[in-house]
């Protein structure tokens, strides 16, 4: 009997695809169960939507002080013992603080406080103590305005509105989740929440950029995004827990490719100063606290950069022709390599000890031996390489050759070349899963598939289209337009020419379906994975910046054994942090997932809450309404009429098929358009001969 429950994040590509654009034949609307153990493994079968529990009136589940006094609360559940406890970070958070830089977690105790980056941890324990591993977990914090913590029926009903996905039910913190992430050709990063129906958006925010990026990296914790920002010489330090950029460093001229350094101290930004030849190289950035450590000319041109064991850094300098090895214990240049002309790309082998490097002017591979800097091998192939990259397993090296359109594998053992792979026009990027190379063409809708043969003979080869467009000239990045996914056995795939990211399965003949990039272009695709995982037998444990000072609930599932309680908890105000000016009302709507025809009214009504007092708020003559398609090219200001008890309605006329966002200002309560929640509405294909609306929706009766 399948199982009823695939919980949340277990549920994430489900709903990804759940009824959005589709392109194998046949393929139609279903909900897809996930293994436990994989939220990105999509299966053929149907599943339900999860239900909570029951809510247990066992006595055993009353709260008890924890004998083990690092544990803060306690419960046992139906012969299972479990702990719960939120504790700082190991990693620390530093903020400015006049000349001196403080730590959100300096303040000591069992106290938590707002700010601060903790980590939430349950353990799990049978009668006997023995840990239990290899649990679904789940778990929310939720803020209470009661004055008391959940009772059991209100707990059960938030795990249930919680496990539906409900946009007017969101908790403060959902700790179940993995985003896919979106780097547009345009400022802004958009966060895809890819676990929500295609009926309500899936653009869960979007980061604002100074400007745009041209490469990011994510910290080994998951906690901090590193964008390059060439336009205004700066990179940006987005706070990956609550999505916000938090800093814009100036790291020298024209920053582009960023590496972080194993173990992920610093931040090597290469400066592709073309003006200054004294400033092109690389600026290391310590990640703690964001500062500049060093700038070390290397060369002129573009620099990539790749580390070996952790003893040294490898810079190219494309228009001298040479890689410059750098002390990363030191930060000082150490020597010169003269590897061939234009050298584009580089990779560390840990089987062979040596960095190859891939020269495009005259398609030669040069291997630099990590041991004493000396150039080992040569590999000859043809001018017009374009990108290297050296299997997981550090055995076999790929080249790409975008003017013989192929792709060249050697063994690194050997330094020979052991098979040639004919992929599509002007390959660009090259990715890995754990059994295929991905290779994107610049000139080819067709993502080419490579099989990853431990013995290195050639195997059969697979396409797949990644959209109906070529991306051509928009695909002009730094950033990876291939990622794998969660599980390594699919892949996501950026076309910026028709504005989609695309979700390959190993196995299938086409993509299972696509994201929209809401009117952006997409450069780049990541994977931000924010979801409990097991740290040791029976502990399970993410990682948040805790949300503003209040009482939460901290909501708890698991799915077998079947379990569900709420424990409770205190948020301390901090005053290290800068306090935000509270929004006046908040605003709930009334109805989720509306759908219409394009060219037919339909009426939006949402409801005011005042924040202090919790009541409907009434009597407000100036709720103005600016409906935007999802584009982002059009504008549709529309006022809001009061319908008693806190409720506000309109009327709009969508013109169009597609999504529109309705943004809610109130002059007189000084609240912006992006202070409150939006409202969407998905405007689907009409059904009948009737003539369109106008291009401009028409306000119904007011």
């Amino acid at each position: 009997m399948m199982r009823q429950i695939q919980f949340v994040i277990v549920m994430a590509l489900l709903c990804l695809f759940s009824g959005f654009t589709t392109h194998a034949a046949g393929w139609q609307r279903t909900t897809v169960p996930l293994p436990d153990d994989d939220p990105s493994r999509a299966a053929a079968s149907h599943a339900q939507k999860p239900q909570a529990p029951a809510p247990e009136k066992d006595s055993e589940g009353s709260k008890a002080a924890s004998s083990d006094q690092k544990w803060q609360q306690t419960v046992t559940i139906k012969g299972v013992k479990v702990d719960f406890r939120i504790v700082p970070s190991v990693k620390d958070v530093m903020v400015q603080r006049g000349p001196v830089s403080v730590s959100l977690n300096e303040l000591s105790g069992e106290e938590r406080f707002e700010g601060e980056q903790a980590a939430v941890q349950f353990r799990f324990t049978d009668a006997t103590g023995a840990p239990l591993s290899g649990l679904s977990v789940a778990a929310w914090l939720d803020q209470y305005r009661s004055g008391q913590p959940s009772d059991q029926k209100t707990c059960h009903d938030k795990i249930q509105a919680f496990l539906q996905l409900l946009l007017s039910a969101r908790p403060d913190v959902d700790l179940n989740t993995y985003y896919v992430l979106v780097l547009a050709r345009e400022p802004g990063i958009l966060v895809i929440d890819p676990r929500v129906g295609f009926s309500t958006s899936k653009l869960y925010t979007m980061i604002d950029l100074p400007a745009p990026g041209a490469d990011w990296v994510l910290t080994g914790g998951n906690e901090r995004i590193f964008v390059s920002m060439p336009a205004v010489h700066k990179v940006a330090a987005v706070d990956a827990l609550t999505f916000r950029t938090t800093a814009s460093l100036a790291v020298g001229e024209n920053p582009m490719r960023l590496a972080l350094q194993p173990g992920g101290k610093y931040l090597w930004i290469g400066n592709d100063a073309g003006r200054n030849p004294g400033e092109s190289g690389v600026t290391v950035l310590n990640v703690a606290d964001l500062r500049v450590v060093a700038r070390i000319p290397t060369g002129q041109g573009h620099h990539e950069i790749a580390f070996d064991d952790n003893r040294s850094a490898y810079v190219t300098n494309s228009e001298d022709g040479t890689v410059s090895v750098v002390s990363a214990e030191k930060l000082a240049k150490i020597r010169d390599v003269i590897v061939g002309r234009e050298p584009v790309a580089l990779a560390y082998s840990t089987r062979a000890r040596a960095v190859y490097v891939a020269s495009r002017g005259d398609g030669k591979v040069t291997a630099i031996s990590a041991e004493d800097h000396s150039i080992i091998a040569t590999i000859a192939a043809r001018p017009g390489l374009t990108a290297l990259k050296i299997s997981p397993d550090g055995r076999w090296g790929f080249v790409a050759n975008g003017k013989e359109n192929n792709v060249l594998q050697f063994d690194v053992s050997s330094n020979k070349l052991r098979q040639v792979y004919e992929v599509g026009p002007s390959p660009d990027q090259l990715a890995f899963t754990t059994a295929y190379l991905y290779v994107r063409s610049r000139e080819s809708d067709q993502v080419k598939l490579i099989p990853l043969s431990p013995g290195g003979q050639q195997g059969n080869t697979a396409e797949f289209p990644a959209g109906q467009v070529v991306p051509s000239k928009l695909a002009d990045s730094l950033a990876p337009a291939i990622v794998p996914s969660l599980d390594s056995t699919s892949a996501f795939v950026v076309n910026p020419a028709d504005r989609r990211i695309y979700y390959y399965q190993e196995g299938m003949a086409a993509p299972m379906g696509s994201l929209e990039s809401y009117g952006k272009t997409p450069a780049s695709v990541m994977i931000l994975d924010q979801s409990i995982h097991e740290i040791s037998p029976g502990v399970y444990s993410t990682s948040l910046r805790l949300p503003k000072a209040g009482n939460y609930d901290v909501p708890l599932f698991v799915e077998s054994p079947s379990l569900s309680h709420c424990f409770d908890f205190a948020i301390k105000v901090n005053p290290l942090v800068k306090k935000e000016v509270q929004v006046a009302v908040s605003l709930k709507p009334l109805k989720n997932n509306l759908q219409v025809q394009a060219g037919k009214p339909v009426q939006v009504a949402f409801r005011l809450i005042d924040s202090d007092t919790e009541k409907p708020r009434d009597g407000l003559k100036d709720v103005e309404v600016t409906v935007l398609r999802a584009e982002g090219l059009r504008q549709f200001p529309i006022s809001a009429n009061p319908a008693g008890e806190g409720v506000y309605q309109f009327t709009f006329t969508p013109p169009t098929p597609g999504v529109y966002y309705a943004m809610v200002r109130i002059p007189s309560l000084r609240i912006r358009p992006n202070q409150l929640p939006y409202l969407m509405v998905q405007a689907t294909e009409r059904q009948d001969s009737e003539p369109r609306a106008a291009e401009n929706p028409q306000p119904g009766t007011r």
